[in-house]
């Protein structure tokens, strides 16, 4: 009887490890933004506000449009895309805007997000989660953004 108990204790427990397993890792961090595919090829020479470090522009694309940050802090990741939809007001209608100083804010909620290093984090304001962050790969003069 205790051979049994200790095979069906191991049992258990070796279950429960494995759908703790099952639903404690998560590959990507799923943003409460809407998914809309997302796939920009971007020649920089036709770009030129990109050339300073917190040069950034404004595309359509995504649910609120894209801002695309050059952050130059890590030349091997120099650029950055953003959803310009708010985390907290989650309206295509309500995006943050940016002046270049690595800040984007919103409009409606006044939440400010940091765009340096990368982030999207909001520093102050309603918001508790990250802008949406795009896929950017830089090669030969060209940003590719995807989701």
């Amino acid at each position: 009887m205790a051979q049994l108990s200790g095979k069906v204790l191991k049992t258990v427990f070796i279950g429960l490890f494995f759908l703790t397993g099952i639903s404690g890792c998560k590959d990507e961090y799923v943003s409460v933004i809407p998914y809309t595919p997302v796939y920009l090829d971007i020649n920089l020479a036709n770009r030129t506000e990109l050339i300073p470090v917190g040069g950034y522009f404004k595309v359509n694309g995504g649910y609120g449009g894209i801002i695309i940050y050059h952050d130059g802090a890590d030349s091997s990741q120099p650029f950055f895309a953003f959803d310009a939809t708010c985390t907290y007001e989650i309206s295509a209608k309500c995006s943050v805007e940016t002046d270049g100083s690595g800040v984007a804010i919103c409009p409606c909620c006044g939440t400010q997000y940091m765009l340096v290093f990368g982030y999207g984090s909001p520093q102050k304001g309603l918001a508790t989660e990250p802008l949406k962050q795009y896929k950017v790969t830089y090669s030969n003069g060209r940003l590719i953004i995807k989701n």
